[in-house]
Order: C-alpha cells, then sequence, then structure tokens
C-alpha cells in the first residue's frame, strides 16, 4: 500500500497542456473529498472550493495572469478559498488541502497546474475578478489564494527519482552542521 502512495507523489508533475478529455463529475468530486480529508487546524476547515468550467472566465484569468495556455484551455479549473477568521493557519490549511488533491490527481492520472501568488497586485486584481464571476459576498471575507488547472494530460512527464528531488545537504539532524543519518542526538 505505501508504494501505492509513495508511486503517487512521485508521479506527481505539473502538467501544463491538456487534451480535449472530459474530467467527470465523479473526478472532480473524489478529487475534493481527497482535499478535504486534509489536516487543518484545529478541524476549522476554512476552504471553500470553486470548480469552474467556464472557458470565458478562465480566458479572462490566463490572459490577466499571463497563464497561458494551461489556466484556459483545462478542462476544469478549481478556484481555492479559505476564510481567514476560521483559523490563523488558513493558508497552511488549504495548502495540505490543495497538496492532497494532486496527489489524488496523479494517482487517477489526471494532470494538474497549482497556481497562485498572493498579495501581488496581479493576484489582488485576479481574485477580485473571481468574487465579482463567482458572486462570493464580499462581507465573507474570503481570499482566493489558488487556482488548479485539471485536466487529462496531452504531455508525458517522468515521475520524480530520488537523484532530481532528494538533496541531502538540506537535512539537517539537529545542529545545521548534523547531516548525517545516524547523527541524531
Amino acid at each position: 500500500m505505501e508504494e501505492c502512495v509513495f508511486n503517487a507523489i512521485r508521479k506527481r508533475r505539473t502538467i501544463r497542456r491538456y487534451t480535449d478529455q472530459e474530467v467527470t463529475d465523479e473526478q472532480i468530486d473524489t478529487l475534493l473529498e481527497m482535499a478535504m480529508c486534509a489536516p487543518n487546524r484545529l478541524n476549522r476547515q476554512p476552504w471553500h472550493f470553486f470548480v469552474v468550467c467556464d472557458k470565458e472566465l478562465q480566458k479572462t484569468l490566463a490572459d490577466h495572469l499571463g497563464l497561458h495556455p494551461y489556466l484556459e484551455t483545462a478542462p476544469v479549473m478549481i478556484a481555492v478559498g479559505a476564510r481567514p477568521e476560521l483559523s490563523t493557519t488558513w493558508q497552511m490549511d488549504i495548502s495540505a488541502a490543495v497538496q492532497n488533491l494532486l496527489i489524488a490527481a496523479a494517482a487517477m492520472g489526471l494532470g494538474t497546474a497549482w497556481v497562485g501568488e498572493p498579495d501581488s497586485v496581479l493576484w489582488e486584481a485576479a481574485e477580485e475578478m473571481l468574487h465579482d464571476a463567482l458572486h462570493i459576498p464580499l462581507p465573507l471575507g474570503l481570499r482566493i489564494p489558488t487556482l488548479i488547472a485539471v485536466g487529462h494530460p496531452a504531455e508525458e512527464r517522468s515521475a520524480h527519482g530520488r537523484h532530481d528531488r532528494f538533496d541531502p545537504n538540506k537535512v539537517h539532524y539537529g545542529l545545521w552542521e548534523s547531516r548525517k543519518l545516524g547523527n541524531r542526538e
């Protein structure tokens, strides 16, 4: 069982080109269920997920953010929002949810691209567009710090391997200088 999880994590890659094949409602539902299984502080679950299949809105956001072609051509875009007043760790909470969703998508053979740059001028304008387009009431204080493009990959990317990701120089056991396994004190 662990090997399946490990393989899904290694297989998860950013995909920027998608086929025209539809992502089913069942697949979307599964992705969102897996997202909501994420750890979150005090089980506050501050997240909200907006499933967007509006090509005009996707193109407008892609034009504004310069995210071509994947944001506009993905069969589905998921806007991930959160209500900051529900949790002081709302950014961590939704990051965990997004990671669950990305790994679940990889396990299902779907491709994803996770984008966002909260608190930048471009992104603030994109959030305003999303609030208007998705009819989100402003008094809710909902933030939308990230978007996820989802679809069937039109490109093949190899899985990550230990050789291209694992860096033992970034592992420290206690002190900065203690990098060797077995130097745990």
